[in-house]
């Protein structure tokens, strides 16, 4: 039987010697690469059981989905930003291809010479080697050298500040391109001493060849075989590099595999703690108090500093990069790992560590820091989950060490005292609702809607004018609607985001109690973080109900004509995207629907900062009761629409509404420029119609 047409596998290197040299080597840095992911595993069991992973049906579903869009689409690096997301396409994709090359070729050589001649059935792409050849040639060699080339100028000549690790990188990439470059010099000299039968069908391997023309022939096959040797040491250097370094090489291996494992909660949801009266240790202390799933996210991140960049905290100059702070828990993980192990393996407790993760790893500064905006997370093209890790530390050092900032335990105090954390506030809950005829459920049960409040629509004055707008727009709809007035307490949304969960759940209990009292089946609320915090926590006490934000519902009633706005408000109106509606809920186009059904308002954004990469306006996270050190974060917002020229920034957040007045005063433009949240804007229109219905008796 003729040999088959296309890359001669073994050529001029000796069959079977050098075929088992090869094939041995390989299986050896392959081993190398198991022993290194094998010992990473023993680390990774160090960590807690993960209450995340959920069934295993829809997460592999998912998981399916999240390879073709952003493995095989590379969608979360390209959208993010371009000339990287190429870089790291083509480099994929030349690596993915060369390595689907020389597989092939491999079964091909293989089948052909054992299974082939006996039994006379062809390998699938046996016929097609010679026409795939250009197909190696061109997306596996030339997507490669792209990458390459691109990566080279990224990291030594436009050098981002962000891209710190110059050594590794320079390694693997030289490792990449030498492994491009010795295979093609493989191929350039087979084709100068051998050429092929089609030789357009190769045209690196041509390409390759030039520098051989003319060199006898014993040169040729003398260098082909020192270059094949080199090609295989490198292939196994770099496995062996990964396996010991635990480099970058080692995240193609570890980055997919914590993507799939991702939390399976909602995306506003933070992770439980349970049955506090259960647990030997509140919050994370040392790495064991992380989960394994959080354990593998330390060696999962890739270090590109995406996250940072998109940091609020670190870009108003705060200590806190998210890329630092899982890279200094990675590296304390290292450290501590043979310590636990050790101790473990004489059936010992582990000694105390000589450095304390939280306060000298990480400082309390660091862990203060944190808006729980999300954006690190929605930048993280490896799904690392830096909130859980952060509120782990927080849970930690309030409910082990009492140790927090002193504004932050004022708030705390206020919440469980009085319910709610403005502390010194003179309105009681129904202030607000004075003289607009609103029931609560108490006067009115069968309500249809219970309209959750919140605390800073019913006690902050500046914000009292968001529930008032609420409840003039709902009566003129036809809603029938009721308040819980003084029985409504906090949700428990800054107490859990500043590590206090004991008091989350005493809050979170009463409010439920509450609702099966009257039966409440919808929630419309005012306010992002009560949103968050109803419909995507609450669910883990064992209430569920519809929870509802304004933007969804007002948008609704908009569209089903039961809202008109008819009377234009003739303004320039830039929206900031609140976090907890948009990143942690993906609520982004219901917002703009209700601003662009205002007669005579534009709408701008405020790019590139807007949408999913919406900047914070620095209250999450409890951070609206602490006193902030550096710049204020909603001061650089505030820069951000100002840049706009717009002459209103619309919100549809409580909070936002508050730092943006503030940041808006404290530029100057108090008198040219206006914070309005979108129902104050919508109130303007509608109520331009005539007065509104009577209310339901």
């Amino acid at each position: 039987m003729p040999e088959l047409p296309g890359r001669p596998e073994f050529w001029n290197v000796g069959y079977p010697l050098w075929g088992a040299l090869n094939y041995l080597t390989l299986l050896v840095a392959f081993g190398f690469l198991a022993w290194g992911l094998w010992k990473r595993w023993r680390i990774w069991r160090l960590g807690k059981p993960n209450p995340d992973l959920g069934p295993w049906g829809p997460r592999l579903w998912r998981s399916l989905r999240l390879g073709f869009l952003d493995l095989f689409g590379h969608r979360r690096f390209l959208k993010k930003e371009l000339y990287p997301g190429l870089m790291h396409f083509f480099l994929f994709w030349g690596a993915t291809f060369l390595v689907i090359a020389t597989t092939l070729g491999a079964i091909e050589f293989n089948w052909h010479k054992y299974i082939s001649r006996f039994t006379g059935i062809e390998f699938p792409t046996a016929y097609a080697r010679t026409y795939t050849s250009f197909l190696w040639d061109i997306l596996g060699g030339g997507f490669a050298a792209l990458g390459v080339g691109m990566a080279l100028v990224r990291r030594y000549i436009l050098r981002p500040p962000r891209l710190n690790t110059v050594l590794d990188d320079g390694i693997v990439l030289a490792f990449i391109a030498l492994l491009v470059l010795t295979g093609f010099l493989v191929e350039g000299l087979r084709w100068s001493a051998n050429p092929p039968e089609k030789r357009w069908m190769e045209p690196l391997g041509l390409l390759f060849s030039l520098p051989f023309r003319g060199m006898e022939t014993g040169w040729q096959l003398a260098l082909h075989k020192i270059f094949y040797a080199s090609h295989v040491s490198l292939y196994s250097g770099a496995l062996a590099y990964a396996a010991i370094r635990f480099s970058k090489f080692t995240h193609m291996v570890v980055s997919p595999v914590n993507a799939v494992l991702r939390s399976s909660r909602p995306l506003g949801a933070l992770r439980p703690m349970g049955d506090l009266a259960t647990l030997e240790r509140f919050g994370a202390k040392d790495i064991t108090d992380f989960t394994w799933k959080g354990l593998l996210d330390f060696d999962a991140c890739t270090n590109c500093g995406r996250c940072q960049d998109q940091c609020p905290a670190w870009a108003s100059g705060k200590p806190l990069s998210p890329r630092q702070l899982i890279q200094s828990l990675k590296a304390y993980m290292e450290e501590r790992a043979p310590e636990i192990l050790s101790a473990r393996a004489q059936g010992a407790d582990p000694p105390e560590p000589q450095r304390r993760m939280v306060q000298d790893v990480v400082t309390e500064e660091v862990v203060w820091s944190c808006t729980t905006c999300r954006a690190c997370m929605e930048a993280c093209p490896v799904y690392i989950e830096h909130i859980d890790h952060i509120v782990d530390m927080r849970r930690y050092l309030v409910l082990e060490e009492s140790s927090l900032p002193g504004t932050a335990l004022q708030a705390l105090q206020s919440m469980e005292t009085r319910g709610h954390p403005w502390r010194g506030t003179p309105f009681t809950r129904t202030d607000w609702a004075k003289g607009l005829g609103v029931k609560t459920l108490a006067e009115d049960p069968d309500a249809d809607v219970l309209l959750w409040v919140g605390c800073t629509p019913a006690l902050e004055q500046r914000s009292q004018g968001i529930a008032r707008a609420a409840a003039r727009l709902l009566q003129r709809a036809g809603v029938r609607f009721a308040i819980l007035g003084d029985e409504e307490v906090c949700t428990g949304d800054p107490a859990r985001r500043m590590g206090n969960e004991y008091l989350f759940q005493i809050l979170a209990q009463q409010n439920i109690q509450t609702f099966q009292r009257y039966g409440v089946k919808t929630v419309l609320t005012l306010c992002p973080h009560c949103f968050n915090t109803l419909k995507n926590e609450y669910p883990q006490l064992g209430w569920k109900a519809e929870v509802v934000h304004y933007t969804t519902f007002i948008a609704s009633l908009i569209q089903q004509g039961k809202l008109r706005p008819l009377r234009p408000v003739h303004t320039t109106l830039a929206y900031h995207d609140s976090c907890y509606l948009g990143r942690h809920n993906g609520i982004y186009d219901e917002p703009r629907a209700i601003a662009r059904s205002i007669p005579g308002v534009r709408l701008v954004e405020m790019e590139p900062r807007c949408r999913e990469r919406g900047f914070c306006c620095g209250a999450g996270g409890g951070r609206m009761w602490m006193e902030e050190t550096g710049q204020r974060v909603n001061r650089i917002r505030t820069d951000h629409f100002l840049a706009t020229g717009a002459e209103t920034v619309g919100v549809s957040c409580p909070f936002c509404l508050q730092m943006l007045t503030e940041g808006i005063s404290a530029k100057g433009q108090a008198e040219q420029r206006k914070a309005k949240d979108l129902l104050e804007v919508l109130v303007e229109s509608v109520e331009g119609n005539g007065p509104p219905p009577p209310a339901h008796p």
